[in-house]
C-alpha cells in the first residue's frame, strides 16, 4: 500500500489521521470576507500566583455540532453522503482501521494471517459487544459482508467486494475471507466506513437500518428527529474505553452564517464551513479557532454518458478544455484547492500533474472545433442540476454555465431541493450535475466503482472495455509499483474519454470553540478523533 503524504492540519494538538472513505455529496455556502487567520490555542486559566494551570482531558458534557445537511439515513451499507458517514463513524466499527500512514490496523480484529495472495484470516477480539447487549462472533463480519455484496440489497458499494469468493466461519472468532484473484487495495477496501459491521438481527427487526444504529462504536444512537438533531450517548462498554463525552449532538442549521453566529454565541461547539472567506469570518471570533487541510475530495461535473450529446467523446473532451478549472478554484474558492486529474493530488505518488493530461489546458477555441465535428457547430442546450440546500454546488454551476456559453453550450441551472437531488442521481434522471466525491485513501476505492462498467456508484453510466481491463488489472494487481504505473495509465486513458470532469480537491474548514479539546481533522472528514476530544471547563 502507498504511503500518503502527511498533509498539514492547523489548530491542532495532536494528530490521529483515522481515515474513512464515503462518497461525500455535500458543499456549504459562501461568503465574502478575509481568508482565515491563523487560530491560536485557547489559554489555560491562571493558577494561584499567575502560572497557568494544566489542562487535562476531563471526562463528562455534551458536545454540540452545528450540521448543515441531514443524513441521509443511517445504514452503512446502503449511503453515501458525507452527512451520513459522520454519523456512522461514530457508531460503528470494520474489521481493520488505517492509522495516519494508512497502514491497516487492529479494530474489531485484533490480528491477522495473509498466507497468499488469495487468503486473509482474521481473529476477533474477544471483548466486543454490539449496543444491544450480544457479544460479536465471526458470522456478524460474514453476515454483513454478503449483505453488501447480496444483488437484493443493492448496496452501492457491492463492487467494491466483487472479487470476494468465500467466507468461511471456523469458530465464533475466526473469520477466513477467500479472494478470487489478487486485491492490492483489499486491506484498506474493508476499513472504510461502509464496510461496517452489523447485528443480523437488528436488520431482520427494521429491515434495514436507515433510521436504527445497533453497531460496536464508541457512541449509540440516543434520538433521531429527522431535520432538527441527532444525539449519540457515550458507550461505557466500548472495547477501547469510554469516550470522554457524554453525548454528541448534531443540529441541522442549513445556513453557514447561522452557525457561524451560533457559534460565536456558544449555542454549538463546533461547525464546518465550506471555504476561506467563512473561516476567516469564524476565526476572527473571540474564542474561536479554525482547523484545515487539503482533502482526498474533489468536485466535479458529472455527466450521463447514456443521452446525448454526451454519448460522443468529442463532446465530452469540448467540454473538458471549455472548463476553466483554475477559474472555479479562484472564484469559488478563494483559491483554496488544487485542480485535479481522475486521481487527486493528495494522493501523492498514485497521482498524475494535471497539466500531463489530455484535453485539461483551457483551450476554448479547440473546443468549438471538437463541436463542430462532432455535428454540433453551434452548440447545444443542456441542463446542470444542483441543489440550492448547498450553495457551493450551485456557485460552481454559474461559473461553469458561464465558461460553456463562450463555446456556445446554453446550460440551465436546474436547482432541486436536496431529496431530489439524491433521487436523480440515483435515477440517472440528469444531463449533469455538480457534486463532489471523496476519494478514500486508495485510487481503486476512487476509481473502480465510479467507472467499471456496472460498478455500484456508476451514476455516470459509462462504459468502455479498454478502462475496465485497465480497472481490473490495477485492482488484482499487488506488486506497488506496478500498481502506481497502471494508474497512471488509467489516469492518461480517463482523462482522454472525459467520462465525467474532475475539477478540484477540496480543503475543509472546521471551526471550533476554545472548550474543545483534542479535535484532529481526519484527510477523508469522519471525525473519528471525536472519540477522544474532550470538553474543558
Amino acid at each position: 500500500m502507498a504511503h500518503r503524504p502527511r498533509l498539514p492540519t492547523r489548530g491542532v494538538s495532536r494528530r490521529e489521521f483515522l481515515r474513512r472513505s464515503a462518497l461525500g455529496l455535500g458543499a456549504f455556502a459562501l461568503t465574502a470576507c478575509a481568508a482565515p487567520a491563523p487560530p491560536q490555542a485557547a489559554p489555560a486559566a491562571p493558577q494561584a500566583g499567575g502560572a497557568p494551570a494544566p489542562l487535562g482531558p476531563k471526562p463528562g458534557g455534551t458536545l454540540v455540532v452545528g450540521k448543515s445537511a441531514e443524513a441521509v439515513g443511517l445504514d452503512p451499507h446502503l449511503v453515501t453522503a458525507r452527512s451520513s458517514f459522520e454519523i456512522i463513524a461514530q457508531v460503528y466499527n470494520q474489521l481493520v482501521d488505517l492509522d495516519d500512514d494508512f497502514l491497516p490496523v487492529p479494530e474489531l480484529a485484533e490480528r491477522w494471517e495473509n498466507p497468499d495472495d488469495l487468503t486473509f484470516i482474521f481473529y476477533l477480539r474477544p471483548d466486543v459487544v454490539f449496543h444491544n447487549g450480544r457479544p460479536l462472533v465471526a458470522e456478524d463480519v460474514k453476515f454483513s459482508f454478503e449483505r453488501i455484496t447480496d444483488p437484493d440489497v443493492a448496496s452501492p458499494w457491492s463492487s467494491q467486494l466483487d472479487l470476494v469468493e468465500s467466507i468461511e466461519t471456523p469458530d465464533e472468532r475466526t473469520v477466513v475471507i477467500r479472494l478470487r484473484a489478487p486485491f492490492g487495495a483489499f486491506m484498506s477496501t474493508i476499513a472504510s466506513t461502509w464496510a461496517a459491521i452489523v447485528p443480523r438481527e437488528a436488520v431482520e427487526a427494521n429491515g434495514d437500518l436507515q433510521r436504527v444504529m445497533v453497531g460496536t462504536g464508541p457512541f449509540t444512537l440516543e434520538e433521531f428527529v429527522e431535520e432538527t438533531r441527532t444525539v449519540l450517548a457515550a458507550n461505557p462498554d466500548y472495547f477501547d474505553g469510554a469516550p470522554l463525552l457524554d453525548r454528541i449532538e448534531y443540529r441541522i442549521i442549513p445556513d453557514e452564517a447561522a452557525r457561524i453566529a451560533a457559534l460565536r454565541t456558544g449555542e454549538i461547539h463546533m461547525t464546518a464551513l465550506s471555504n476561506a472567506a467563512s473561516a476567516g469570518l469564524a476565526a476572527r471570533s473571540p474564542g474561536v479557532s479554525v482547523h484545515s487541510q487539503q482533502t482526498t475530495d474533489y468536485y466535479l461535473l458529472g455527466l450521463n454518458n447514456a443521452r446525448e450529446p454526451f454519448n460522443d467523446v468529442r463532446v465530452r473532451q469540448a467540454l473538458s478544455l471549455a472548463i476553466d478549472r483554475q477559474e472555479i478554484v479562484d472564484s469559488v474558492f478563494f483559491g483554496e484547492g488544487l485542480v485535479t486529474g481522475p486521481i487527486v493530488p493528495t494522493l501523492g505518488k498514485w497521482s498524475v500533474p494535471p497539466e500531463e493530461l489530455p484535453f485539461y489546458r483551457y483551450d476554448p477555441e479547440q473546443a468549438k472545433a471538437l463541436l463542430a465535428e462532432a455535428g454540433y457547430p453551434d452548440g447545444f442546450e443542456t441542463t446542470i442540476t444542483a441543489s440550492p440546500r448547498f450553495p457551493e454546488f450551485t456557485s460552481i454551476a454559474l461559473v461553469i454555465q458561464n465558461q460553456l456559453k463562450r463555446v456556445g453550450i446554453q446550460a440551465t441551472l436546474d436547482q432541486v431541493e436536496w431529496g431530489t437531488f439524491i433521487q436523480k442521481w440515483k435515477d440517472r434522471d440528469y444531463d449533469t450535475f455538480v457534486s463532489y466525491n471523496g476519494s478514500g485513501n486508495d485510487p481503486d476505492r476512487a476509481l473502480y466503482p465510479m467507472l467499471h462498467t456496472g460498478g455500484s456508484v456508476n451514476a455516470f453510466q459509462y462504459s468502455n472495455p479498454e478502462i475496465d481491463r485497465l480497472l481490473e488489472e490495477a485492482r488484482t494487481t499487488v506488486d506497488q509499483e506496478r500498481r502506481i504505473q497502471l494508474y497512471h495509465e488509467l489516469a492518461q486513458a480517463i482523462a482522454q474519454e472525459a467520462p465525467l470532469i474532475f475539477l478540484n480537491t477540496r480543503t475543509e474548514y472546521v471551526a471550533t470553540r476554545e472548550a474543545v479539546q483534542d479535535f484532529v481533522l481526519s484527510p477523508v472528514d469522519t471525525y473519528r478523533s471525536l472519540r477522544q476530544v474532550w470538553l474543558a471547563p
